[in-house]
């Protein structure tokens, strides 16, 4: 009897702990599995996001707060922005810099060009058209007719804010093609942080595409010049300059086209300055206008002409797939030239978005401001300024008011209407 009850009793302890046991196990296999399921999807989570990073733009900054910096930012997520400051003819005749030595015992040019600073440093891409050489002293400094300027010049236009400068011009074989690559040597070893377009030390140089990536935008740069004053590259260096004319005199359309190809290669959006045109016509010539429709069926967002040495009009081309803005010249930035309209020149601002997921360019505050060279009566004082800061003491001052022609800023006004009229959807900025 007592055997039997013990047995019972052991038969259904064993059978209670055996139970147990099994609930225990089977709680414990479904917690296991729980843990390793939620450390899988974890896992999913980070690798998403990290793929997600990889291969979609990082947003910019909201650029109306505080902390961002100026005019950076973005649209929304998949859309990114730059603004453009760009300007004329860099013409320095010897007068320039040769007074300005002279007057003040150095070579630091930076009062010429310090009333124009705030905005030539103030966007994401500056621009200006270097149409004279300068190799300095080893070539021989001299002005019109062959060019050639202070190295020192160089590192003035730096300090101005120019990160990007065109130097294919009629003038660039000045000094030679050694001084116009002594010219680009000094840009690459004193200032890298400057894309200089147009015009190469080697031919390894000559097929690398030039792009600036800005605000993750890859934005792709490059000049094409009409021509070299009748100069020509050494025998097997017709890499050396962008001349964009065959020897019949006709447009090498498919040079272009070979350096828009690669360049689009690399880039998002691609902005041409052209050397072209003829001097002294505010008028559009038919073969400014051909190129232009040219580069706009190529792509391109954005023309800046140079050359001509006074303004002409500015207009959008527009077709279903891409709109191109073009200012076809924007005159003279400084010189020592003597005639009124010579005195007056154009800034160019944008500000230009773009879409990452269609590939298309939009333009926002598309503006031409004209700007005005100040040069006093004895020729010794140059400066440039925008018509804003161009005051009536100036004017009084000026060495065109002093000989008798206007150069009032009814005048300016008055003159920039007639060339550049009303433009659709940019404005003529006269500060008022």
């Amino acid at each position: 009897m007592y055997f039997e009850c013990y047995t019972s009793i052991m038969t259904t302890n064993t059978s209670a702990q055996k139970k147990r046991r099994r609930i225990w196990k089977r709680r414990l296999r479904i917690a296991m599995i729980t843990v390793c399921f939620a450390l899988i999807l974890s896992s999913l989570g980070l690798m998403g996001f990290a793929l997600y990073k990889i291969i979609r733009p990082a947003p910019k900054q909201d650029p109306t707060t505080a902390d961002s910096p100026l005019h950076e930012g973005a649209i929304d997520q998949n859309t990114a922005s730059f603004t453009f400051t760009g300007v004329g003819d860099n013409l320095l005749h010897d007068t320039i810099f040769v007074y300005y030595e002279q007057d003040h015992g150095n070579r630091d040019f930076s009062p010429i060009y310090e009333i124009t600073k705030p905005y030539t440093s103030g966007s994401d891409l500056n621009y200006i058209n270097f149409e004279t050489v300068c190799a300095g002293d080893e070539y021989g400094l001299s002005g019109y007719p062959a060019f050639n300027g202070p190295l020192e010049m160089i590192d003035t236009i730096a300090a101005a804010g120019f990160n990007w400068i065109s130097v294919a011009s009629n003038h660039s074989l000045d000094a030679g093609s050694e001084g116009l690559i002594t010219e680009l040597n000094y840009l690459q070893d004193h200032h890298p942080q400057i894309s200089a377009t147009g015009a190469h030390t080697t031919p390894e140089h000559a097929d690398n595409p030039q792009v600036k990536e800005i605000n993750g935008i890859k934005v792709g740069l490059c000049t094409f010049t009409y021509g070299l004053n009748g100069l020509s590259e050494p025998f097997g260096s017709d890499w050396l300059v962008n001349d964009y004319r065959n020897k019949d005199n006709s447009v090498n359309y498919e040079m272009m086209k070979a350096k828009l190809d690669a360049l689009k290669e690399v880039s998002d959006v691609q902005i041409v300055s052209m050397h072209w045109g003829e001097e002294y016509k505010t008028a559009i010539q038919p073969e400014q206008k051909a190129i232009a429709e040219f580069l706009h069926d190529q792509g391109v967002e954005v023309i800046i002409g140079t050359h001509p040495h006074v303004i002409q009009p500015v207009e959008f081309l527009v077709s279903e797939d891409q709109n191109t803005l073009v200012y076809y010249s924007l005159g003279n930035f400084v010189s020592a030239q003597n005639s009124d309209e010579s005195m007056v020149g154009g800034m160019a601002q944008f500000q230009l978005d773009y879409d990452f997921e269609t590939k298309k360019a939009t333009f926002e505050n598309v503006k031409f401001t004209p700007t005005v060279t100040y040069i006093t009566p004895d020729l010794r004082t140059y400066r440039t300024t925008t018509i804003h800061e161009y005051n009536d003491e100036m004017i009084a001052n000026h060495y065109m008011t002093y000989y008798g022609l206007d150069l009032s800023k009814e005048w300016i006004r008055q003159y920039v209407d007639s060339v550049v009229g009303n433009p659709s959807n940019i404005q003529i900025d006269y500060g008022v």
